[in-house]
């Protein structure tokens, strides 16, 4: 619209000096224009781009909507979760060899966001969430779903974490353990976070 009114005003000014004895012809006027339009073709081309080919990575992600909390079928199977270059993995501090999965989430305030998988094995998944800056550099990382053997006041046994993440990142956890003797895993802890202004995961006061 810029670029209309500016071009419509020049015409304006060039048909009033016309009217005031400057007289061009048709040809000057259209040369001027070709060259105003060529000006404003060069001034996009000059815009600087992204050369980041992280940024382009994490362009490519799909989006998982939230709220969500924990489903069994997707700690399993990771739908939509699409591999991180291991070339890429230093962005969240991995070393390269660790194989990590990632998904984009909606963005909060001035940070994207991430949902990301660390594969300990064929099996065996541990996911964060995790907040990061407009340049897609990791800001803070938090723990929200994993399994693993525990040894709890003398009896070993499974621990496992589990989490319901509001659409406001309101993020709730709640850990359980069950005991090679037990039949069903209980309770044993919860926590709920939320994220500052810098981006980071802190703890809230769990209202009962």
């Amino acid at each position: 619209m810029k670029k209309i009114t500016y071009i419509a005003v020049l015409l304006a000014v060039l048909l009033f000096s016309y009217s005031c004895g400057n007289r061009k012809n048709a040809s000057d006027y259209a040369q001027m224009i070709d060259s105003i339009r060529k000006a404003e073709v060069a001034e996009e081309l000059l815009k600087p781009t992204s050369n980041d080919p992280v940024i382009a990575f994490f362009d490519t992600l799909s989006m998982k909507s939230v709220p969500m909390k924990y489903d069994v079928s997707f700690v399993e199977y990771l739908p939509q979760m699409k591999k991180v270059p291991s070339a890429f993995n230093s962005r969240f501090d991995y070393e390269s060899n660790v194989e990590l999965l990632a998904v984009k989430l909606p963005s909060y305030k001035n940070y994207h966001m991430m949902l990301l998988a660390e594969k300990l094995d064929s099996t065996t998944t541990t996911l964060y969430l995790c907040s990061m800056s407009q340049e897609y550099v990791l800001v803070d990382c938090l723990c929200i779903y994993e399994q693993k053997i525990e040894n709890r006041d003398g009896r070993l046994g499974v621990m496992r974490q589990d989490y319901y993440v509001t659409s406001n990142y309101e993020v709730t956890l709640v850990s359980y353990f069950k005991g090679e003797d037990d039949e069903e895993e209980s309770e044993v802890a919860a926590c709920r976070y939320v994220i500052n202004k810098e981006g980071n995961f802190e703890e809230a006061v769990i209202e009962l």
